[in-house]
Protein backbone atom coordinates (compact mmCIF):
# COMPACT_ATOMS: atom_id res chain seq x y z
CA UNK A 1 0.00 0.00 0.00
CA UNK A 2 1.39 3.36 -1.14
CA UNK A 3 0.36 6.34 0.87
CA UNK A 4 1.01 9.57 -0.23
CA UNK A 5 2.07 11.97 2.77
CA UNK A 6 0.89 15.80 2.52
CA UNK A 7 4.66 17.99 2.15
CA UNK A 8 3.44 20.37 5.06
CA UNK A 9 4.92 20.00 8.41
CA UNK A 10 2.10 17.94 10.85
CA UNK A 11 -0.48 20.69 12.79
CA UNK A 12 -1.28 20.32 16.18
CA UNK A 13 -4.32 18.71 16.38
CA UNK A 14 -7.19 21.31 18.40
CA UNK A 15 -9.32 19.29 20.57
CA UNK A 16 -11.74 22.11 21.87
CA UNK A 17 -15.28 23.30 20.23
CA UNK A 18 -15.61 25.20 17.62
CA UNK A 19 -17.10 28.24 19.29
CA UNK A 20 -13.72 27.84 21.47
CA UNK A 21 -11.40 28.08 18.55
CA UNK A 22 -13.17 31.06 17.70
CA UNK A 23 -12.82 32.57 21.30
CA UNK A 24 -9.25 31.71 21.75
CA UNK A 25 -7.86 32.70 18.11
CA UNK A 26 -4.36 34.04 18.06
CA UNK A 27 -5.29 36.45 15.43
CA UNK A 28 -7.55 38.50 17.55
CA UNK A 29 -5.05 41.37 18.47
CA UNK A 30 -8.01 44.17 18.91
CA UNK A 31 -11.80 43.27 19.50
CA UNK A 32 -12.82 46.43 17.70
CA UNK A 33 -11.50 44.52 14.37
CA UNK A 34 -14.41 44.78 12.39
CA UNK A 35 -15.05 41.49 10.71
CA UNK A 36 -18.53 41.46 9.03
CA UNK A 37 -19.68 44.14 6.90
CA UNK A 38 -22.85 44.48 5.14
CA UNK A 39 -22.11 44.76 1.50
CA UNK A 40 -25.18 46.84 0.78
CA UNK A 41 -25.69 48.70 3.85
CA UNK A 42 -22.41 49.10 5.05
CA UNK A 43 -23.41 47.83 8.43
CA UNK A 44 -20.03 46.37 10.49
CA UNK A 45 -19.84 44.25 13.13
CA UNK A 46 -16.82 44.44 15.62
CA UNK A 47 -15.23 41.04 16.56
CA UNK A 48 -16.37 42.51 20.02
CA UNK A 49 -19.91 42.99 18.92
CA UNK A 50 -20.08 39.40 17.50
CA UNK A 51 -19.46 37.81 20.74
CA UNK A 52 -21.32 40.02 22.69
CA UNK A 53 -24.29 39.00 19.89
CA UNK A 54 -23.47 35.30 20.42
CA UNK A 55 -23.86 35.34 24.08
CA UNK A 56 -27.52 37.57 23.50
CA UNK A 57 -28.44 34.71 20.69
CA UNK A 58 -26.99 31.77 22.96
CA UNK A 59 -29.36 32.52 25.99
CA UNK A 60 -32.54 32.96 23.91
CA UNK A 61 -32.13 29.75 22.45
CA UNK A 62 -31.92 27.87 25.78
CA UNK A 63 -34.93 29.79 26.68
CA UNK A 64 -36.44 28.20 23.71
CA UNK A 65 -35.70 25.13 24.91
CA UNK A 66 -32.08 24.55 22.50
CA UNK A 67 -30.26 22.13 24.75
CA UNK A 68 -27.53 19.52 24.25
CA UNK A 69 -28.13 17.54 20.89
CA UNK A 70 -31.28 19.60 19.90
CA UNK A 71 -30.70 19.54 15.77
CA UNK A 72 -31.92 23.20 14.47
CA UNK A 73 -31.97 23.71 10.99
CA UNK A 74 -30.86 27.20 9.33
CA UNK A 75 -33.04 28.53 6.01
CA UNK A 76 -31.73 31.98 5.49
CA UNK A 77 -30.01 34.05 3.15
CA UNK A 78 -26.38 35.16 4.21
CA UNK A 79 -25.96 38.45 6.06
CA UNK A 80 -24.37 39.45 9.11
CA UNK A 81 -25.69 38.11 11.76
CA UNK A 82 -26.21 34.34 10.13
CA UNK A 83 -22.67 33.30 11.29
CA UNK A 84 -23.74 34.70 15.10
CA UNK A 85 -26.37 32.73 15.01
CA UNK A 86 -24.43 29.69 14.16
CA UNK A 87 -22.23 30.31 16.81
CA UNK A 88 -24.83 30.49 19.51
CA UNK A 89 -26.60 27.20 18.56
CA UNK A 90 -23.12 25.34 18.82
CA UNK A 91 -22.49 27.29 22.30
CA UNK A 92 -26.28 25.95 23.30
CA UNK A 93 -24.89 22.55 23.14
CA UNK A 94 -26.92 22.32 19.51
CA UNK A 95 -26.30 20.84 16.41
CA UNK A 96 -27.09 22.39 12.79
CA UNK A 97 -28.30 21.63 9.51
CA UNK A 98 -28.13 24.08 6.85
CA UNK A 99 -30.86 24.20 4.40
CA UNK A 100 -30.64 25.27 0.41
CA UNK A 101 -32.42 28.42 0.13
CA UNK A 102 -33.64 27.53 -3.02
CA UNK A 103 -35.11 24.34 -2.06
CA UNK A 104 -39.18 23.53 -2.10
CA UNK A 105 -41.17 22.36 0.33
CA UNK A 106 -41.20 18.93 -0.93
CA UNK A 107 -37.20 19.17 -0.47
CA UNK A 108 -37.49 21.36 3.12
CA UNK A 109 -39.32 18.59 4.47
CA UNK A 110 -37.40 16.02 3.81
CA UNK A 111 -34.60 17.26 5.16
CA UNK A 112 -35.96 18.23 8.31
CA UNK A 113 -36.90 15.00 8.67
CA UNK A 114 -34.01 13.17 8.38
CA UNK A 115 -32.30 15.15 10.86
CA UNK A 116 -34.95 15.25 13.28
CA UNK A 117 -34.63 18.85 13.74
CA UNK A 118 -36.17 20.57 16.82
CA UNK A 119 -35.87 23.83 15.56
CA UNK A 120 -36.58 25.78 12.04
CA UNK A 121 -34.84 29.62 11.87
CA UNK A 122 -36.06 31.05 8.66
CA UNK A 123 -36.08 34.24 7.03
CA UNK A 124 -38.99 36.07 6.44
CA UNK A 125 -40.92 36.17 3.48
CA UNK A 126 -40.47 33.20 1.24
CA UNK A 127 -38.64 31.42 3.26
CA UNK A 128 -40.29 31.89 6.66
CA UNK A 129 -43.85 31.20 4.60
CA UNK A 130 -42.18 28.00 3.08
CA UNK A 131 -40.83 27.03 6.71
CA UNK A 132 -44.56 27.33 7.96
CA UNK A 133 -46.55 25.68 5.01
CA UNK A 134 -44.13 22.91 5.16
CA UNK A 135 -44.26 22.10 9.16
CA UNK A 136 -48.09 22.14 9.16
CA UNK A 137 -48.60 19.72 6.17
CA UNK A 138 -46.35 16.98 7.69
CA UNK A 139 -47.63 14.68 10.42
CA UNK A 140 -43.70 13.48 11.02
CA UNK A 141 -42.27 16.51 11.89
CA UNK A 142 -45.61 18.91 13.07
CA UNK A 143 -43.32 19.38 16.33
CA UNK A 144 -40.42 21.29 14.57
CA UNK A 145 -41.09 24.73 16.30
CA UNK A 146 -40.68 27.43 13.71
CA UNK A 147 -39.09 31.06 14.20
CA UNK A 148 -38.42 34.26 12.40
CA UNK A 149 -35.20 34.77 11.99
CA UNK A 150 -35.40 38.85 11.70
CA UNK A 151 -37.25 38.55 14.72
CA UNK A 152 -35.27 37.01 17.01
CA UNK A 153 -32.04 38.94 15.98
CA UNK A 154 -34.51 41.81 16.70
CA UNK A 155 -35.28 40.71 20.13
CA UNK A 156 -31.84 39.85 20.72
CA UNK A 157 -30.18 42.92 19.79
CA UNK A 158 -32.89 44.57 21.96
CA UNK A 159 -32.15 43.01 25.13
CA UNK A 160 -28.69 42.51 25.28
CA UNK A 161 -26.80 43.10 28.15
CA UNK A 162 -23.66 44.43 26.69
CA UNK A 163 -21.53 42.03 28.79
CA UNK A 164 -18.62 41.06 26.62
CA UNK A 165 -18.63 36.51 25.25
CA UNK A 166 -14.78 36.95 24.94
CA UNK A 167 -12.90 34.66 27.33
CA UNK A 168 -15.56 32.82 28.95
CA UNK A 169 -15.46 28.93 28.31
CA UNK A 170 -18.35 27.70 26.30
CA UNK A 171 -17.44 23.55 26.67
CA UNK A 172 -18.50 20.61 25.55
CA UNK A 173 -19.84 18.14 28.07
CA UNK A 174 -17.68 15.38 25.97
CA UNK A 175 -15.32 15.28 23.52
CA UNK A 176 -15.19 17.26 20.25
CA UNK A 177 -14.22 14.62 18.34
CA UNK A 178 -17.41 12.80 19.08
CA UNK A 179 -19.99 15.59 19.40
CA UNK A 180 -21.98 16.64 16.18
CA UNK A 181 -21.74 20.01 14.95
CA UNK A 182 -23.46 20.06 11.68
CA UNK A 183 -25.68 18.29 9.67
CA UNK A 184 -24.55 19.19 6.22
CA UNK A 185 -26.68 17.03 3.22
CA UNK A 186 -24.59 15.67 0.38
CA UNK A 187 -25.43 13.23 -1.96
CA UNK A 188 -22.62 11.09 -0.90
CA UNK A 189 -20.97 8.67 -3.26
CA UNK A 190 -24.48 7.15 -4.55
CA UNK A 191 -28.03 7.42 -3.87
CA UNK A 192 -30.37 10.31 -2.71
CA UNK A 193 -29.26 13.13 -0.18
CA UNK A 194 -28.18 11.96 3.45
CA UNK A 195 -26.70 13.67 6.78
CA UNK A 196 -23.05 13.77 6.82
CA UNK A 197 -22.45 13.76 10.48
CA UNK A 198 -19.18 16.47 10.69
CA UNK A 199 -18.31 16.95 14.49
CA UNK A 200 -16.52 20.11 16.10
CA UNK A 201 -12.89 18.33 16.21
CA UNK A 202 -13.56 17.54 12.42
CA UNK A 203 -14.28 21.30 11.62
CA UNK A 204 -12.14 23.36 13.45
CA UNK A 205 -9.03 21.22 12.20
CA UNK A 206 -9.79 21.53 8.61
CA UNK A 207 -9.90 25.47 8.92
CA UNK A 208 -6.22 25.24 10.77
CA UNK A 209 -5.10 22.98 7.86
CA UNK A 210 -6.32 25.54 5.25
CA UNK A 211 -4.86 28.37 7.14
CA UNK A 212 -1.75 26.32 7.46
CA UNK A 213 -1.50 25.64 3.81
CA UNK A 214 -1.23 29.15 2.65
CA UNK A 215 -1.06 32.45 5.00
CA UNK A 216 -1.33 34.42 1.73
CA UNK A 217 -4.96 33.13 1.10
CA UNK A 218 -6.16 32.77 4.70
CA UNK A 219 -4.72 35.97 5.55
CA UNK A 220 -5.83 38.18 8.58
CA UNK A 221 -5.29 41.09 6.38
CA UNK A 222 -7.31 39.87 3.76
CA UNK A 223 -10.77 41.72 2.63
CA UNK A 224 -13.15 38.76 1.80
CA UNK A 225 -16.58 38.66 -0.38
CA UNK A 226 -19.04 36.48 1.22
CA UNK A 227 -21.25 35.88 -1.72
CA UNK A 228 -20.86 31.80 -1.66
CA UNK A 229 -24.18 30.64 0.26
CA UNK A 230 -23.19 29.56 4.05
CA UNK A 231 -25.61 26.36 3.80
CA UNK A 232 -22.71 25.08 1.77
CA UNK A 233 -20.00 23.38 3.51
CA UNK A 234 -17.73 25.35 1.13
CA UNK A 235 -18.62 28.99 2.33
CA UNK A 236 -19.02 27.57 5.95
CA UNK A 237 -15.55 26.97 6.51
CA UNK A 238 -14.68 29.93 4.97
CA UNK A 239 -16.89 32.54 5.91
CA UNK A 240 -18.54 31.78 9.36
CA UNK A 241 -15.08 30.33 11.07
CA UNK A 242 -12.07 30.30 9.13
CA UNK A 243 -12.65 34.75 8.14
CA UNK A 244 -13.89 35.59 11.55
CA UNK A 245 -11.18 32.95 13.37
CA UNK A 246 -8.68 35.05 11.35
CA UNK A 247 -10.24 38.90 12.13
CA UNK A 248 -10.30 39.35 8.50
CA UNK A 249 -13.11 41.44 6.96
CA UNK A 250 -15.71 39.73 5.25
CA UNK A 251 -18.28 41.47 2.79
CA UNK A 252 -21.48 40.45 3.15
CA UNK A 253 -23.63 39.32 0.56
CA UNK A 254 -27.19 38.20 0.31
CA UNK A 255 -26.52 36.65 -2.86
CA UNK A 256 -24.21 36.33 -5.58
CA UNK A 257 -24.78 38.99 -8.23
CA UNK A 258 -21.80 40.19 -10.70
CA UNK A 259 -22.31 43.85 -10.90
CA UNK A 260 -23.00 44.58 -7.04
CA UNK A 261 -19.64 42.46 -6.07
CA UNK A 262 -17.24 44.12 -8.89
CA UNK A 263 -18.98 47.21 -7.33
CA UNK A 264 -18.41 46.14 -4.10
CA UNK A 265 -14.72 45.05 -4.90
CA UNK A 266 -13.90 49.01 -5.77
CA UNK A 267 -15.88 50.45 -2.46
CA UNK A 268 -14.65 48.24 0.41
CA UNK A 269 -10.91 47.10 -1.80
CA UNK A 270 -12.07 43.82 -1.19
CA UNK A 271 -8.62 41.35 -1.49
CA UNK A 272 -9.93 37.66 -1.77
CA UNK A 273 -12.67 36.16 -3.23
CA UNK A 274 -13.57 32.70 -3.15
CA UNK A 275 -15.30 31.31 -6.06
CA UNK A 276 -17.50 28.31 -8.16
CA UNK A 277 -16.11 27.92 -11.78
CA UNK A 278 -19.02 29.75 -13.36
CA UNK A 279 -17.97 32.76 -11.77
CA UNK A 280 -14.43 32.58 -13.44
CA UNK A 281 -16.58 32.62 -16.91
CA UNK A 282 -18.07 35.98 -15.91
CA UNK A 283 -14.90 37.42 -15.28
CA UNK A 284 -13.11 35.85 -18.78
CA UNK A 285 -16.27 36.95 -20.82
CA UNK A 286 -18.64 39.03 -19.44
CA UNK A 287 -18.48 42.88 -20.74
CA UNK A 288 -18.94 43.96 -16.44
CA UNK A 289 -15.65 43.28 -16.31
CA UNK A 290 -14.24 46.26 -18.24
CA UNK A 291 -17.08 48.39 -16.64
CA UNK A 292 -15.03 48.64 -13.54
CA UNK A 293 -11.55 48.19 -14.33
CA UNK A 294 -10.98 49.78 -10.96
CA UNK A 295 -11.18 46.11 -9.33
CA UNK A 296 -7.54 45.10 -10.43
CA UNK A 297 -6.22 47.51 -8.23
CA UNK A 298 -7.51 45.85 -4.97
CA UNK A 299 -8.52 41.84 -6.23
CA UNK A 300 -5.72 39.78 -5.30
CA UNK A 301 -6.96 36.24 -4.93
CA UNK A 302 -9.38 34.42 -7.21
CA UNK A 303 -9.96 31.02 -5.10
CA UNK A 304 -12.10 28.79 -7.03
CA UNK A 305 -13.46 25.69 -5.66
CA UNK A 306 -17.04 23.05 -5.16
CA UNK A 307 -15.95 22.02 -8.96
CA UNK A 308 -12.93 21.30 -11.40
CA UNK A 309 -11.67 24.57 -12.91
CA UNK A 310 -9.77 24.35 -16.33
CA UNK A 311 -6.24 25.31 -16.83
CA UNK A 312 -7.95 27.13 -20.02
CA UNK A 313 -10.40 28.87 -18.27
CA UNK A 314 -7.69 29.70 -15.56
CA UNK A 315 -5.73 30.92 -18.04
CA UNK A 316 -8.54 33.12 -19.75
CA UNK A 317 -9.41 35.28 -16.55
CA UNK A 318 -5.36 35.68 -16.00
CA UNK A 319 -5.38 37.07 -18.84
CA UNK A 320 -8.51 39.42 -18.91
CA UNK A 321 -7.46 41.16 -15.51
CA UNK A 322 -4.12 41.59 -17.12
CA UNK A 323 -2.35 38.71 -14.55
CA UNK A 324 -3.18 41.82 -11.58
CA UNK A 325 -5.30 38.44 -9.93
CA UNK A 326 -3.72 35.12 -8.77
CA UNK A 327 -6.06 32.08 -9.80
CA UNK A 328 -6.21 28.98 -7.45
CA UNK A 329 -7.77 26.15 -6.62
CA UNK A 330 -8.47 23.46 -4.20
CA UNK A 331 -10.81 19.91 -3.62
CA UNK A 332 -12.58 19.00 -1.15
CA UNK A 333 -15.93 16.92 -0.18
CA UNK A 334 -18.85 17.48 2.63
CA UNK A 335 -17.66 14.75 3.90
CA UNK A 336 -14.55 16.09 4.46
CA UNK A 337 -15.12 19.47 6.16
CA UNK A 338 -14.46 20.51 3.15
CA UNK A 339 -10.68 20.58 2.31
CA UNK A 340 -8.23 17.80 1.52
CA UNK A 341 -6.05 20.02 -1.20
CA UNK A 342 -5.08 22.99 -1.96
CA UNK A 343 -3.00 25.04 -4.66
CA UNK A 344 -0.46 27.60 -3.08
CA UNK A 345 -0.99 31.06 -4.22
CA UNK A 346 2.82 31.02 -5.09
CA UNK A 347 2.59 28.48 -7.52
CA UNK A 348 4.07 27.77 -11.38
CA UNK A 349 1.80 29.51 -14.07
CA UNK A 350 0.95 25.94 -15.50
CA UNK A 351 -0.28 24.19 -12.43
CA UNK A 352 -3.26 26.10 -12.19
CA UNK A 353 -5.23 23.23 -13.36
CA UNK A 354 -4.06 21.47 -10.35
CA UNK A 355 -5.63 21.44 -6.62
CA UNK A 356 -2.93 21.69 -5.27
CA UNK A 357 -1.10 19.46 -2.68
CA UNK A 358 -2.71 17.45 0.48
CA UNK A 359 -3.45 20.13 3.27
CA UNK A 360 -1.46 18.86 6.68
CA UNK A 361 -2.01 16.08 8.78
CA UNK A 362 -3.85 14.62 5.17
CA UNK A 363 -2.80 11.42 4.08
CA UNK A 364 -3.96 9.87 0.18
CA UNK A 365 -4.26 6.64 -1.81
CA UNK A 366 -5.04 5.92 -5.24
CA UNK A 367 -7.25 3.11 -5.33
CA UNK A 368 -8.35 0.56 -7.62
CA UNK A 369 -12.24 -0.17 -6.65
CA UNK A 370 -12.52 -3.21 -9.22
CA UNK A 371 -9.79 -5.32 -7.47
CA UNK A 372 -9.59 -3.31 -3.86
CA UNK A 373 -5.42 -2.58 -4.33
CA UNK A 374 -3.75 0.39 -4.68
CA UNK A 375 -3.26 1.78 -8.47
CA UNK A 376 0.21 2.51 -9.70
CA UNK A 377 1.84 5.08 -8.63
CA UNK A 378 0.86 8.19 -9.53
CA UNK A 379 -2.68 6.93 -10.04
CA UNK A 380 -5.06 7.00 -11.38
CA UNK A 381 -6.94 5.80 -9.04
CA UNK A 382 -9.87 6.62 -7.18
CA UNK A 383 -8.65 9.11 -4.44
CA UNK A 384 -9.24 7.62 -1.31
CA UNK A 385 -8.34 10.25 1.97
CA UNK A 386 -7.62 10.25 5.49
CA UNK A 387 -7.13 13.03 8.17
CA UNK A 388 -8.87 14.46 11.14
CA UNK A 389 -11.23 16.59 8.99
CA UNK A 390 -13.03 12.88 7.42
CA UNK A 391 -17.06 12.97 8.53
CA UNK A 392 -18.08 10.51 11.49
CA UNK A 393 -19.89 8.87 8.77
CA UNK A 394 -23.79 9.41 7.70
CA UNK A 395 -26.64 10.00 9.50
CA UNK A 396 -28.83 6.44 10.44
CA UNK A 397 -27.62 5.13 7.33
CA UNK A 398 -25.10 2.24 7.56
CA UNK A 399 -24.98 1.21 4.15
CA UNK A 400 -23.70 4.14 3.08
CA UNK A 401 -21.03 4.35 5.86
CA UNK A 402 -20.01 0.77 4.31
CA UNK A 403 -19.70 2.10 0.81
CA UNK A 404 -17.52 5.14 1.88
CA UNK A 405 -15.42 4.65 5.45
CA UNK A 406 -13.33 1.48 4.19
CA UNK A 407 -11.58 0.77 7.35
CA UNK A 408 -9.02 2.52 9.00
CA UNK A 409 -10.03 6.08 9.06
CA UNK A 410 -9.92 6.06 5.38
CA UNK A 411 -12.79 7.42 2.94
CA UNK A 412 -13.31 7.09 -0.71
CA UNK A 413 -14.01 9.97 -2.65
CA UNK A 414 -15.80 8.83 -6.01
CA UNK A 415 -13.17 10.94 -7.71
CA UNK A 416 -10.47 9.51 -10.28
CA UNK A 417 -7.33 11.31 -9.20
CA UNK A 418 -3.53 11.77 -10.37
CA UNK A 419 -0.32 12.62 -8.78
CA UNK A 420 2.60 14.21 -10.87
CA UNK A 421 6.39 13.92 -9.49
CA UNK A 422 5.98 17.55 -8.59
CA UNK A 423 3.10 16.25 -5.47
CA UNK A 424 0.21 18.29 -7.58
CA UNK A 425 -2.75 16.78 -7.79
CA UNK A 426 -5.59 16.22 -10.27
CA UNK A 427 -8.96 15.64 -10.36
CA UNK A 428 -9.56 13.87 -14.19
CA UNK A 429 -12.85 12.05 -13.58
CA UNK A 430 -15.47 11.06 -11.42
CA UNK A 431 -16.30 7.01 -10.59
CA UNK A 432 -19.38 8.53 -9.24
CA UNK A 433 -22.88 9.43 -10.60
CA UNK A 434 -23.06 12.43 -8.91
CA UNK A 435 -23.83 15.53 -11.10
CA UNK A 436 -21.87 18.38 -10.16
CA UNK A 437 -24.16 21.88 -10.98
CA UNK A 438 -23.05 24.84 -10.09
CA UNK A 439 -21.28 23.41 -6.97
CA UNK A 440 -23.69 21.65 -5.75
CA UNK A 441 -24.16 18.43 -6.00
CA UNK A 442 -27.56 16.31 -7.90
CA UNK A 443 -28.46 13.28 -7.51
CA UNK A 444 -29.62 11.53 -10.37
CA UNK A 445 -31.76 8.94 -8.60
CA UNK A 446 -33.46 11.68 -6.76
CA UNK A 447 -34.24 13.59 -10.30
CA UNK A 448 -35.82 9.83 -11.58
CA UNK A 449 -37.76 9.37 -9.07
CA UNK A 450 -39.26 12.85 -9.46
CA UNK A 451 -39.86 12.23 -12.97
CA UNK A 452 -41.08 8.59 -12.47
CA UNK A 453 -44.02 10.20 -10.66
CA UNK A 454 -45.43 12.02 -13.31
CA UNK A 455 -48.49 9.87 -15.15
CA UNK A 456 -46.53 9.80 -18.42
CA UNK A 457 -43.26 9.08 -17.32
CA UNK A 458 -42.75 5.00 -17.90
CA UNK A 459 -39.13 5.25 -17.29
CA UNK A 460 -36.04 7.80 -16.93
CA UNK A 461 -32.75 8.19 -16.38
CA UNK A 462 -30.97 11.28 -15.55
CA UNK A 463 -27.04 12.65 -16.37
CA UNK A 464 -25.04 15.16 -16.38
CA UNK A 465 -23.90 16.97 -19.73
CA UNK A 466 -21.18 19.64 -19.66
CA UNK A 467 -21.89 23.49 -20.58
CA UNK A 468 -18.99 24.75 -21.93
CA UNK A 469 -21.01 28.77 -21.64
CA UNK A 470 -21.61 27.77 -17.99
CA UNK A 471 -18.41 25.73 -17.09
CA UNK A 472 -20.64 23.25 -15.22
CA UNK A 473 -22.53 20.08 -15.72
CA UNK A 474 -26.15 20.23 -15.87
CA UNK A 475 -28.94 18.07 -15.17
CA UNK A 476 -30.23 16.11 -18.24
CA UNK A 477 -33.44 13.55 -18.68
CA UNK A 478 -33.98 10.56 -20.62
CA UNK A 479 -37.66 9.78 -20.73
CA UNK A 480 -39.72 6.83 -21.89
CA UNK A 481 -43.16 8.20 -22.40
CA UNK A 482 -46.29 7.56 -22.53
CA UNK A 483 -48.51 8.00 -26.35
CA UNK A 484 -49.30 11.70 -27.03
CA UNK A 485 -47.50 12.85 -24.04
CA UNK A 486 -45.48 16.49 -23.71
CA UNK A 487 -41.60 16.22 -23.15
CA UNK A 488 -41.51 20.19 -22.47
CA UNK A 489 -44.79 20.16 -20.11
CA UNK A 490 -43.01 16.92 -18.28
CA UNK A 491 -40.04 19.00 -17.59
CA UNK A 492 -41.73 21.91 -17.09
CA UNK A 493 -43.76 20.17 -13.85
CA UNK A 494 -39.77 18.93 -12.67
CA UNK A 495 -38.62 21.97 -12.66
CA UNK A 496 -40.81 23.82 -10.52
CA UNK A 497 -40.48 20.85 -7.99
CA UNK A 498 -36.76 21.22 -7.37
CA UNK A 499 -34.11 24.04 -6.52
CA UNK A 500 -32.51 26.02 -9.45
CA UNK A 501 -29.27 23.65 -9.44
CA UNK A 502 -31.24 20.66 -9.80
CA UNK A 503 -34.04 21.76 -12.99
CA UNK A 504 -33.28 19.94 -16.13
CA UNK A 505 -31.10 22.97 -17.78
CA UNK A 506 -29.46 20.46 -20.03
CA UNK A 507 -33.25 19.81 -21.55
CA UNK A 508 -35.38 16.40 -21.88
CA UNK A 509 -34.97 14.13 -24.51
CA UNK A 510 -37.62 11.28 -25.50
CA UNK A 511 -36.15 7.92 -26.23
CA UNK A 512 -37.71 4.27 -26.48
CA UNK A 513 -36.13 2.66 -23.97
CA UNK A 514 -33.53 3.15 -21.23
CA UNK A 515 -30.11 1.29 -21.50
CA UNK A 516 -29.85 -0.98 -18.25
CA UNK A 517 -27.87 -3.73 -17.42
CA UNK A 518 -29.58 -7.51 -16.59
CA UNK A 519 -29.87 -6.69 -13.56
CA UNK A 520 -31.78 -3.52 -13.92
CA UNK A 521 -28.81 -0.95 -13.39
CA UNK A 522 -29.16 2.36 -15.69
CA UNK A 523 -26.09 2.30 -18.58
CA UNK A 524 -25.35 6.07 -18.59
CA UNK A 525 -22.52 5.60 -20.55
CA UNK A 526 -24.57 4.70 -23.34
CA UNK A 527 -26.63 7.94 -22.90
CA UNK A 528 -23.42 10.14 -22.53
CA UNK A 529 -22.68 9.00 -25.86
CA UNK A 530 -26.05 9.97 -27.80
CA UNK A 531 -25.14 13.30 -30.00
CA UNK A 532 -27.70 13.29 -32.27
CA UNK A 533 -31.14 13.22 -29.83
CA UNK A 534 -33.93 16.47 -30.08
CA UNK A 535 -33.28 17.88 -27.05
CA UNK A 536 -36.28 20.10 -25.39
CA UNK A 537 -35.78 23.12 -23.21
CA UNK A 538 -32.51 24.32 -23.23
CA UNK A 539 -32.19 27.77 -22.97
CA UNK A 540 -29.64 29.67 -25.32
CA UNK A 541 -27.51 31.67 -22.95
CA UNK A 542 -24.42 32.76 -25.02
CA UNK A 543 -26.15 36.24 -25.76
CA UNK A 544 -25.51 36.85 -22.23
CA UNK A 545 -22.12 36.76 -21.43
Amino acid sequence: MHVYKSPYPPEPLYEGSLVDLLLTSKFHKSHNSPVLTDAETGETLTIRDHFNNVRSFTATLKNHGVTRGTVVALFALNNIYLPCMHHAILAAGGVITPVNCAYTSRELGEQLEIANAKFIVAQDGHWLKTAQETVSSSESISSCKVLSFEQFVKDCLSNRDGKTALGDPLPLDKSARETLAYLCFSSGTTGKFKGVKTSHFNLANNVLQAIAADPVIFSPNAIYAGFLPQTHIYALNLHVYTSIFLGAQLIVFPAFDFERFLKAVIRYRISHAHVVPPIMVLFAKSPLVDKYPEIKYSLRILYSGAAPLSQGLADAVTERLDSKVTVCQGYGLTETSPVTHMSRAERPADKVGSIGFLVPNIEARLWDPETGQDAKLGGPGELVVRGPNIMLGYLNNPTADADTLIGDGWMRTGDIARVDEGGYWYIIDRSKEMIKSKGFQVAPAELEALLLKHPHVIDAAVIGQWSEIEATEQPRAFVVLAPNSDAAQIKEWADAQVAKHKRLSAGIVAIDQIPKSPSGKILRRFLKERNDDTVVGVKKLAAKL
